[in-house]
């Protein structure tokens, strides 16, 4: 199978977006102030809320949908012991080492997740996957050509589970539906078969990519977008009266981003680059990386009286490059690449201990 880089591409312009989210984040979560001696906070204007909302309306359940396009693919490719293996060590011991390495900054060990709450979904989903690999039924099912109307039963399933996952969680609000796991033992059903459904989503996908034929035409994208739009805009409007309703709504924009950003990479991102394979291999170690100096400078940011969107903005060039620089730094060329990008792919190998005398 050809490579496909507009998957790629989309991958890391989710990770990446990371960035974007975490740069205003001492103005939507000022409980991080006073760590820094700041007791005086400032309300979040409103631009950032919405841009929070957009964002993190399609995110993950895209990155999720994304991983399990990929699964298969390794699946396919490696085979079921060796596929949980990979996963083990890229996501189970990145995820140990970086969340032990956050959490115990404050001095505490409370098996705290922070923004890498993902990982720890990520390897619960390779497992109940391949475990559902051994079951020819829903091996089958998962792996099955699928025509319109089943295709459109699947968009339509994906639009409840977010109404289905509110119920689950016992929660109608906004603000708190879907909210990330803050500890390892913290897990909610609602969340768990939200994203779940995104990532079987994406297993059919692999098995249906004629569909990626469809969804890069501009007589299939304009709809979406103007769909997408309309449920965006009517979920703010109902954002202050939290009812079923307006999950359906998040439902839809939820589905709908996701439809077209596949559509439109699938369009715009035909062939690989420098630059693109460059994003490729920066993107993970970036969202790994990013969020103190992003914080901190953010915060010394707000100290010299800068506006938010100043803040925004400079957070983000400054997150960016240093991560980039911290990559390289303590990354690339060390042990630590064995688990992020895996010993295949490590500038730094222990070849010359298997050479010959």
């Amino acid at each position: 199978m050809s490579r496909l880089y507009n998957l790629d591409f989309l991958r890391a312009f989710a990770m990446l977006l990371g960035l974007a989210v975490h740069a205003p984040l001492i103005f939507y979560n000022p409980t991080i102030l006073p760590e820094f001696g700041i007791y005086k906070t400032t309300t979040a204007e409103e631009w950032i809320w919405i841009m929070l909302i957009f964002i993190t309306n399609w995110r993950m359940p895209l990155f999720f949908l994304l991983s399990g396009f990929f699964s298969v693919m390794i699946l396919k490719k490696r085979g079921v012991q060796k596929f949980l293996s990979a996963r083990t060590i890229r996501i189970g011991g990145t995820g140990l080492v970086f969340c032990l390495l956050f959490d115990s900054m404050d001095g505490q060990l409370d098996y705290t997740l922070g923004h890498l709450w993902f990982l720890y979904y990520l390897l619960l989903f390779a497992f109940i996957f391949s475990f559902f690999q051994k079951s020819e039924l829903i091996r089958n099912l998962l792996n099955q050509n699928m025509n319109t109307s089943k295709l459109l039963l699947l968009l339509l399933f994906l639009i409840i589970t977010m109404p289905i996952a509110s119920i689950l969680n016992l929660d109608w609000n906004p603000d708190t539906l879907l909210a990330p796991p803050e500890t390892l033992f913290e897990l909610k059903p609602g969340n768990l078969f939200f994203y779940f459904s995104y990532f079987l989503s994406g297993v059919l996908l692999y098995s249906n990519q004629k569909f990626f034929i469809q969804l890069r035409k501009i007589k299939i994208l304009i709809p979406i977008i103007f769909l997408s739009m309309t449920a965006f805009l009517f979920q703010l409007i109902e954002s202050t009266n939290p009812t079923a309703f307006h999950t359906l709504l998040r439902g839809i924009n939820t589905l709908g981003w996701c439809l077209f950003f596949l559509g439109l990479s699938t369009r715009l991102v035909n062939s690989n680059s420098k630059i693109l394979r460059w994003l490729i291999e920066l993107s993970y170690p970036i969202y790994l990386l990013h969020i103190l100096p992003i914080v901190i400078f953010s915060v010394e940011l707000y100290k010299a009286g800068y506006s938010q969107i100043d803040i925004f903005i400079l957070s983000i060039i400054f997150g960016f490059g240093v991560s980039v620089v911290l990559y390289y730094l303590l990354i690339k060329f060390t042990p630590l690449n064995w688990l992020i990008n895996g010993y295949r792919k490590s500038s730094f190998q222990l070849n010359f201990l298997f050479k010959k005398n």
